[in-house]
């Protein structure tokens, strides 16, 4: 594959529309997960969709990057450890909250990406381009496949079972599948010869945007169906909305929060603090 020298400006405006492109796929998901009526086959569609986006997209990430060999600096292997050791710590963020405590991480659950996020800032990259694809095959293979057949199964105890306890369907999809789906896309941007920062940068925008409740709104608007007017279930969301507002979040209370926290996913996509951090230091 070619070098890919497409102005940083222009890749970070794909990466945005990308990111964009996930959640209104992960608004469908979430729809049919709910609704039963859209039947299997619609179903299906939507979940393989955003799955085979899994492989895809990081590839695309490599050469979106730039198709260079990166730059490997002596303590990357000690802070790759470190960050794996910090990443498994970190996973069990959501487990002692959501299963244990019964309640949500809250501002935990940014500590939680901060430190994802070290995974592929010093995820190392061979100098083979064969051996770089066929390591994203591999996460593919072993965290999005079967992750996402853990999300289909537990779509299915919600349509066919009966249950009506949607935690474990919160924790596989969204807890899961869309946190592991954006940290390979940062991976495969690393192994593009993305810089540590870069890499960085793209984890946290992109998990930030999908928490941002953009893809709250785009399952009312892309199924036709008017906003509910209160969201009183946002008491259970990551951050406790209900208790930060002081009451049962409106529309546009929603709105204020997912405009607020989706330009701070901008501003940390197009590295606005790394130009704050330079002018400091000049």
């Amino acid at each position: 594959m070619s070098e890919n020298n497409l102005n940083p400006w222009i890749k970070k405006i794909l990466i945005l529309a990308i990111f964009i492109g996930v959640i209104i796929l992960t608004a469908e998901v979430d729809w049919a997960a709910e609704n039963s009526e859209v039947g299997l086959a619609i179903r299906l569609v939507w979940l393989i969709s955003l799955l085979s986006l899994g492989l895809i997209l990081p590839i695309g990430f490599m050469y979106l990057a730039g198709n260079i060999e990166s730059e490997r600096g002596k303590s990357d292997k000690k802070w790759l450890m470190i960050g794996v050791i910090l990443f498994l710590i970190a996973n069990g963020i959501p487990i002692v909250f959501y299963l244990i405590l019964e309640i949500s991480p809250g501002f935990f659950l940014y500590v939680q990406l901060v430190l994802f996020g070290l995974i592929p800032a010093f995820f190392l990259q061979p100098k083979k381009f064969n051996h770089r694809i066929l390591i994203l095959v591999i996460l593919f293979a072993v965290i999005i496949a079967p992750i996402g057949f853990l999300v289909n199964s537990t779509i299915d105890d919600l349509w066919y079972a009966g249950v009506t306890d949607k935690t474990m369907y919160y924790l596989s999809f969204w807890g899961l599948l869309m946190t592991f789906f954006y940290l390979i896309l940062a991976i495969g941007w690393k192994l593009g010869g993305g810089s540590k920062r870069q890499s960085w940068n793209i984890f946290v925008a992109g998990t930030l945007l999908q928490y941002s409740t953009l893809e709250d709104f785009f399952y009312f608007f892309l199924n036709g169906q008017p906003l509910p007017g209160t969201w009183p279930w946002m008491s259970n969301f990551v951050i406790n909305l209900e208790a930060l507002f002081g009451h049962v979040i409106t529309d546009l209370d929603l709105l204020i929060f997912c405009l607020i926290i989706s330009s701070i996913a901008i501003f940390i996509l197009f590295d606005g603090h790394g130009y704050i951090w330079k002018k400091l230091k000049s």
